[in-house]
């Protein structure tokens, strides 16, 4: 049974820093865009900042509103920023603590970073602590353990039992990615004001969102990367036995962009660049592929193309949302993906059948709604779907029968849904019948009226219907890493 969920108000559509075309043109000349460099040097306040994320990501509870997560929360977007550079030199020297110099990729840029000798001694100090490997002969020769407070020795003593127990150094790595998910899936659905955006020049990635509604585009808005920083941190995952990071071998990595990006279809939060860096690493996938064709399928609406075509986003921003035909062949490819891989996900199935209508497919497109609706178990909701697309194609092919009957099965479904009675109504003006036409939309007035109790119709929340277990994958992936839970 689909769990209903509240229909939001607002969909939002993040867009992406572009690549200047002078850039990438050199890029092309030289095999990599890095022509320019960016040396930041580091303050003593942003090592500060650093510990204070290091004992959030340890104190977190995950699905918890608690206090690590209100502070992590409040940082501006600036603060993250600047955040992201010292995670990412930190999960460096988690690795390679003699390391000296770090030269960090950054779009068309590379920064250069630098710390003064006080300060890299605690970020050494602090990599001992991420590894849970303060007793190591390197850490206790710089004296680490005096660098650091009671609950950096606290993280540390847990950081060294999970490695204990899995033979890893990830703890970190992996509670770091629950808590920033969990800043934006607990802060957004408690309502929690967003910090505000801060001026950092020239450093760490940038995040634009534009809210719209009903295809108007409302807001643009430049938003924390809590996704980013999940991101970054889980692509330093390095499985037992692996001589390098490899997060394309790490199950719980593989959970955590399935259970993410559902989520944000969920919410109706489309982040391009998130997905498609999921596929990247998790290239064959089936329900990463699958959730990229229902994205994409998405983005062919006409709400999502108008309010991505007449949204005005600042200067080096892009939504990279094309045409609708475009879109509706991306979808095609990602649910062929996903079927090439599981030939009996019956909803990838159902999905393909109806992108392929879309495209004037419709021979092609009733095999595939067909096949979706053999491989179905008990879901009504999906066979209403499937019956209802069904009904669709055998109406375009001018097999108004078997049209008609597809129709009925949708409506014998869900008797309170009012678009089978719609497409039954329009079938029938078709065939010439204005009595059964009439007929038809005398049944759909009679309903009970919209938002009425057992008023129901899966046709209002398809595009989002894909997400329908977000909440149960988000808590699956938070369980292992709960305290209450091991």
């Amino acid at each position: 049974m689909r769990v209903r969920m509240r229909r939001a108000l607002l969909a939002s559509i993040v867009a992406v820093m572009a690549v200047a075309p002078a850039a990438a043109a050199q890029g092309r000349r030289s095999g990599q865009i890095s022509s320019l460099h960016t040396a930041v040097d580091v303050t003593r306040e942003r090592v500060d900042r650093l510990e204070r994320w290091l004992k959030a990501v340890d104190a977190h509870e995950p699905g918890e509103l608690d206090a690590a997560l209100d502070d992590v929360a409040s940082w501006s977007t600036g603060d993250l920023r600047m955040l992201w550079v010292d995670v990412k030199v930190l999960t460096v020297l988690l690795r390679n603590r003699k390391a000296t110099r770090f030269m960090l990729p950054d779009g068309t840029r590379t920064i250069d970073v630098f710390y003064p000798p006080s300060l890299m001694r605690r970020m050494r100090a602090l990599a001992c602590a991420v590894g849970g490997r303060l007793t190591d002969v390197d850490c206790a020769a710089m004296r680490a353990p005096l660098e650091l407070d009671d609950d950096l020795h606290r993280l540390a003593e847990h950081a060294g039992a999970d490695r204990a127990r899995t033979g890893e150094d990830n703890y970190v790595l992996r509670r770091a990615a629950i808590l920033h998910g969990d800043v934006e899936i607990l802060a957004q659905a408690a309502g929690v004001a967003a910090p505000p955006s801060t001026p950092v020049p020239g450093v760490g990635p940038k995040q634009v969102r534009v809210d719209t509604s009903d295809g108007v585009s409302l807001d643009v808005r430049e938003v924390g990367i809590h996704w980013e920083l999940g991101r970054t941190v889980l692509d330093q995952v390095k499985p037992k036995g692996a001589d390098r990071a490899e997060p394309g071998r790490d199950a719980m990595v593989r959970d955590w962009y399935r259970a993410s990006a559902a989520w944000m279809q969920h919410v109706e939060s489309h982040d391009t660049q998130h997905i498609d860096r999921g596929r990247e690493i998790f290239s064959t996938d089936p329900d990463i592929l699958f959730l990229s064709g229902a994205l994409h399928e998405t983005y062919a609406r006409p709400a999502i193309q108008s309010a991505a075509h007449a949204a005005v986003v600042p200067t080096g921003f892009s939504i990279d949302i094309l045409s609708a035909r475009v879109e509706l062949r991306r979808a095609e490819s990602f649910f062929r993906g996903a079927i090439a891989h599981a030939p009996d996900m019956a909803e990838a199935h159902l999905r393909l059948g109806r992108v392929l209508g879309l495209q004037g497919q419709h021979a092609d497109a009733i095999v595939e709604l067909r096949r979706g609706l053999t491989l179905l178990g008990d879901d009504d909701e999906l066979r209403y779907d499937g019956e209802l697309f069904a009904g669709a194609e055998e109406e375009a092919l001018g097999r108004y029968d078997a049209a008609h009957e597809a129709y009925e099965r949708a409506q014998s479904l869900f008797p309170t849904a009012q678009s089978p009675l719609l497409a039954l109504s329009q079938l029938a003006r078709r065939r010439g019948n204005r009595a059964e036409a009439f007929t038809a939309m005398q049944r759909l007035f009679e309903l009970p009226p919209p938002g009425a109790e057992g008023r129901d119709d899966p046709w209002w929340v398809y595009h989002k219907a894909q997400a329908r277990n977000a909440q149960a994958l988000v808590d699956a992936v938070r369980a292992p890493f709960r305290r209450g839970e091991r």
